[in-house]
């Protein structure tokens, strides 16, 4: 779905005649309903796989039905419910994926992975329109939605959270970093456009450089212990697509993607070795990203109305290098106590 938003900007401004700024509505709705999901459902629900064939269930049901509507409004409507969807699959996946170090390697993969397949089918789709690519939505949920998976846990009990002061900048940080990101992100196909002249199928190359670039991440990601360092440097890749030369669109992408997913496992792993509970942040997590993505789309939308899109490449890189470094402070602190007892983590002394 997040991959499929750069795509969907275009041809939504021209379907139902509004910016291409306030297209981006579009991933606030829907980025906001998946952070709701992944702070509210943990909560709420065990984790369980019922819980999983029923949301990815409703995204093939809701993906078709967002091809149908000409009232904006309506596709808003839409969009807010399979973002609590998609939500709901993330959060399953993720708080099964933060019990096991190797999962976490495994689970991030599949962003890339997809992206990788999806970047020059949604290119491709977005010049048949808006409605082509909710069908291509729709067909990838299918497969979770057929498949069942064995998904256990507990709900998690009211106050039972370790009281990690690092816990919460680490949380902080993955917010700054998705929404400085996101705001630019969404937008580079448009960046493709205007300031590199290239057309829909060239500029998904730079996607799918992307999608390689963080699949290689992915992979590599628990081999190091230097997440920050490269969330930081997202910031300046990202700026290099908007005022480098033409190559530098292709090189920066494929940099973004390596060092997001070489970075954000390691920071899941930071915050999970300082819970009570491997799991525990696993929505917080989620859910402070999703928070970023959709606050993100807001500011970008604002520069790109105002054809600012080198102002939007400074501020966004300097958001997400601070992010990084707020992860390099932390990790450079001083040593912590070991993060089983909760009277102890991170308190003074």
């Amino acid at each position: 779905m997040f991959a499929a938003t750069p795509w969907l900007i275009v041809p939504i401004a021209d379907r139902y005649g509004v910016t291409e700024g306030a297209s981006g509505a579009l991933s606030v709705v829907q980025v906001g309903a998946f952070a709701l999901a992944n702070f509210v459902l943990p909560r709420l629900m065990a984790p369980n796989g019922r819980i999983l064939r029923i949301a990815a269930t409703a995204l093939v049901v809701l993906n078709l039905l967002s091809a149908i509507p000409n009232i904006y409004v309506v596709l808003l409507a839409l969009r807010l419910v399979a973002g609590f969807a998609a939500g709901a699959m993330t959060w399953l996946a993720w708080t099964d994926a933060m019990k096991r170090r190797t999962s976490m390697a495994a689970i991030s993969a599949t962003g890339p992975v997809t992206a990788l397949v999806g970047a020059p089918v949604l290119a491709v789709a977005g010049i048949q329109g808006d409605r082509a690519i909710y069908i291509v939505l729709a067909a990838a949920a299918i497969p979770a939605a057929v498949f069942g998976a064995q998904l256990t846990g507990s709900r998690r009990a009211r106050g039972h959270v370790s009281r990690s002061r690092s816990n919460r900048v680490l949380l902080a940080a993955l917010g700054g970093a998705t929404m400085f990101g996101s705001a630019l992100f969404i937008n580079e196909a448009i960046v493709a456009r205007d300031m590199h002249q290239l057309s829909e199928i060239s500029a998904s190359i730079g996607f799918s450089l992307n999608a390689a670039g963080g699949l290689l991440g992915a992979s590599l990601s628990t081999r190091h212990r230097r997440p920050g360092w490269f969330l930081a440097s997202i910031g300046p890749a990202g700026l290099l697509t908007v005022v480098g030369p033409m190559p530098f669109y292709f090189i920066g992408l494929a940099w973004w993607g390596f060092a997001f997913w070489m970075g954000v496992p390691g920071v899941l792993q930071m915050l999970s070795e300082r819970s009570l509970n491997p799991s525990e942040r696993a929505g917080d997590a989620q859910g402070l990203m999703a928070v970023g993505r959709s606050i993100g789309p807001i500011i970008g939308g604002a520069f790109v109305d105002l054809g600012s899109l080198v102002a939007l490449g400074v501020i966004t890189g300097v958001g997400t290098v601070a992010s990084g470094v707020t992860v390099i402070g932390v990790q450079e602190g001083r040593e912590l106590l070991p993060p089983t007892d909760p009277r102890t983590i991170d308190s003074p002394g």
